[in-house]
């Protein structure tokens, strides 16, 4: 069995049933803006997005691809960067939870600033 994720939801009721796979009664309307392609992407902030990505890679020795990321969407950068990340299970859920695009983006560059900073203070470059 192979699932694809199309749009988030919330579980309201898990259904008792004989079937070997979950079955759930779920909400979307929380999440109802994921089913509109590339929304809100104005409100992300790019340089923000960039000067924590640069220096996130510098800290860690690593390339990247520039030509791809100046060129990719706002939303496919966020989202591409945020399940890409090398962080624990929290800060994930964090990400995935988050209302909008904005606020998936504004975790992921706290979430980087703290562990830069985290590296900094502890001399530690490398990634756990």
């Amino acid at each position: 069995l192979e699932l694809t994720g199309i749009a988030r939801f919330k579980v309201i009721e898990e259904l008792t049933v004989l079937t070997a796979y979950r079955q759930c009664k779920v909400d979307y309307f929380p999440y109802i803006d994921d089913f509109t392609a590339r929304k809100g992407e104005d409100e992300v902030d790019r340089e923000a997005l960039l000067t924590v990505l640069t220096d996130f890679l510098k800290a860690n020795n690593l390339k990247v691809d520039w030509e791809g990321v100046e060129s990719a969407p706002n939303e496919a950068l966020v989202n591409a960067l945020a399940m890409m990340s090398p962080y624990g299970a929290p800060e994930k859920q964090a990400m995935l939870e988050a209302p909008d695009l904005k606020t998936r983006a504004e975790i992921l560059v706290a979430v980087t600033e703290m562990d830069l900073a985290k590296k900094r203070t502890s001399g530690d470059t490398g990634l756990q």
